[in-house]
């Protein structure tokens, strides 16, 4: 195994200089630090994060928060997807990924509230945007560094990457309803505090003024049963604009259930999920890009790293999104 006395012996120059350089610090010149790093990639050097950890106040892991997870939940595909977009980025910096996550905000609080006294974290990704979160609270107050995903809940100075939620369900809609000519199309969210559905709503009604919105319940029993009694009681609905694939799936289903023609009304949602797939003629969905959103993610919360040169001054990164050929 090739250590840091090696690459000093290669490289002419003393342990603790290849030991800053590696560690990126300041102290050392960028040619220098070019230098040595070059020679270690070549040796093969591997480094040892565990004595690292124990000898800087900042871990070489990056812990990744996820909102409450009900028992059972297995539609974590999206969040899988992001995931894996900010695992590419942290092997390229030779980081490690940990997450925390549990049944209620307590058990998450804990586990993150661990990782900063025990593992001592200091940069994180949250999977969620909550307003007056006691966990970002926690992070500010160790000095960590946090960038969510998804649209701050308030205009405070938080690091964030997102899509252009309204943009994309404006055209969306837009693409549907010119294709189809649809006269009566619904817009289906939930009744959760999301400030992305928020935003797709409004996409949705800049581009259909007239069109209805339905919030559902978050229980899947009381979703069926609310799109049940509409769909009886609004029978002129011609398409479905959706917040995800999974309530699009599942209002469609609905649909054709309950109206008199029991049609497959065409529909158009987001996130490219299985559901989608599911959906088969006339199901379109748009595709976020969740692993650029996890890889976007990685980058923003790295820039203060980044040479004075290439670092920026972007507290926020929208990634793009693919709205798909309606009638192909």
């Amino acid at each position: 195994m090739v250590t840091i006395q090696d690459i000093a012996n290669r490289t002419g120059v003393a342990i603790s200089t290849v030991s800053r350089a590696l560690g990126d610090s300041p102290k050392i010149s960028l040619k220098t630090k070019e230098r040595i790093k070059k020679v270690a990639q070549d040796m093969g050097y591997i480094p040892n994060f565990a004595a690292r950890n124990l000898t800087q106040t900042e871990s070489n892991t990056v812990g990744v928060v996820f909102q409450p997870q009900s028992e059972g939940n297995t539609d974590n595909d999206f969040a899988m997807q992001i995931l894996f977009g900010i695992n590419s980025q942290l092997i390229a910096r030779r980081y490690l990924l940990t997450t925390a996550t549990g049944s209620n905000w307590s058990e998450v609080f804990n586990s993150v509230k661990m990782m900063v006294e025990a593992g001592q974290v200091r940069r994180f990704i949250l999977l969620y945007t909550v307003e007056n979160d006691p966990i970002t609270e926690l992070l500010n107050e160790n000095h960590a560094r946090v960038v969510v995903t998804g649209e701050p809940e308030s205009d405070t100075n938080i690091l964030y990457v997102d899509n252009d939620n309204r943009k994309a369900s404006a055209e969306a809609t837009k693409a549907l309803v010119n294709y189809f000519r649809l006269k009566s199309p619904l817009f289906v969210r939930t009744m959760a505090d999301w400030r992305f559905e928020e935003n797709r709503e409004l996409g949705f009604r800049e581009a259909q003024e007239e069109g209805d919105v339905l919030s559902l319940p978050l229980e899947f029993t009381q979703q069926k049963q609310v799109l049940q009694k509409y769909f009886e009681q609004h029978q002129t609905v011609d398409g479905i604009v959706a917040s995800d694939d999974k309530l699009g799936y599942l209002t469609r289903n609905q649909a054709q259930a309950h109206l008199p023609s029991h049609p497959k009304l065409p529909t158009i949602a987001f996130n490219c999920s299985e559901y989608a797939r599911l959906g088969g003629k006339n199901f379109y969905s748009v595709d976020v890009l969740p692993r650029a959103l996890g890889s976007e993610a990685v980058r923003l919360l790295f820039n203060d790293q980044q040479p004075p040169l290439e670092r920026t001054e972007a507290t926020s990164f929208i990634v793009p999104y693919r709205i798909p050929k309606v009638g192909e």
